[in-house]
């Protein structure tokens, strides 16, 4: 059941909080004509849903923020307006400014005091926009978000209201690759599996969800919408150092297994890797490694 958002934090512009409903006044320099207000939702997978109210729609934005990082101020907003396009994906990043990642349709067709009811859906690396219940952008995200928190974006310098935003998390999860069969089946069903959803996360792999045939825009979609990779490498598998590929160059964060003190590939060999021996004992070990470095990602070490 998603929560009703009612506590709001300003960071940029003026706003005025009334109870279910947010307005953006307008901005507090008019040469930087946007604002930011966080809430206390945090989230790294899940669904947020808000109705946007435009006075104009010519030069203005009402997206829902994502991945906001109050370390760095770098966040990702979905939603109405910018870049003279009605749909928007784009990425904040301080010193840099904004960037739009996908943009569709014209912002002409946006009418004032319609209501526009959002809906965004954030899977590790993967957005989906809807709007009035029609899935109108589909995205991935050039890495993964560096923050967590949840908030409402609005651009220019008429009125913005938000109306009715709610939010709800959703379980992470930690996509597998490796060889389909033995010993490495095992080692997924009872180690891999069962460490992951200790943690908190969905565990899984290609043939868990894709039957019967597993094709490459699935383990594309199993790893896009992950919060962590795990692979393992022992046996020289293309397939398997294909999929690792594809999680590196997203930026995924990625655990590696392999068995015994395997002669890891060159290009691979700076990464971090728990060795593991198939014994007994290797089974508690690895558990161990395993959690620890789970918690390590999940806690952002």
């Amino acid at each position: 059941m998603k929560k009703s958002l009612t506590t709001w934090a300003p960071l940029a512009g003026k706003w005025k909080f009334d109870g279910t409903t947010v307005t953006y006044l307008g901005p507090e320099d008019p040469n930087l004509p946007y604002g930011v207000a966080l809430s206390p939702l945090r989230l790294r997978s899940g669904s947020i849903n808000t109705k946007v109210y435009f006075n104009e729609t010519e030069e203005s934005a009402g997206r829902i923020l994502l991945g906001y990082n109050s370390a760095s101020g770098a966040y990702f907003s979905a939603g109405l307006g910018g870049y003279r396009e009605a749909y928007v994906l784009d990425e904040y990043i301080p010193g840099r400014g904004w960037k739009a990642l996908r943009a569709l349709g014209s912002n002409q067709n946006l009418s004032p005091q319609f209501p526009y009811e959002l809906e965004a859906e954030l899977r590790g690396q993967s957005v989906r926009l809807t709007v009035n219940t029609i899935k109108v952008l589909e995205d991935h995200l050039p890495y993964p978000p560096m923050g967590d928190q949840i908030g409402l974006f609005a651009w220019g310098t008429s009125e913005v209201k938000f109306e009715e935003t709610a939010g709800e998390g959703a379980k992470p999860r930690a996509f597998v690759v490796m060889q389909f069969s033995e010993p490495y089946n095992s080692l997924y069903s009872e180690v891999i599996k069962p460490v992951a959803e200790s943690m908190g996360l969905e565990a899984y792999r290609a043939d868990d969800v894709y039957k019967p045939g597993i094709i490459l825009q699935d383990i594309i979609r199993g790893i896009l919408e992950a919060e962590v990779v795990i692979a393992e490498i022992t046996p020289v598998n293309a397939n398997v150092f294909y999929e690792l590929g594809y999680a590196h160059a997203l930026d995924k964060p990625t655990i590696l297994l392999a068995e015994g003190r395997s002669e890891l590939p060159f290009d691979i060999r700076s990464y971090r890797c728990i060795f593991y021996d198939n014994t007994i004992r290797g089974k508690t070990a690895i558990e161990t490694s395993l959690t620890q470095h789970l918690k390590n990602i999940l806690e952002g070490v």
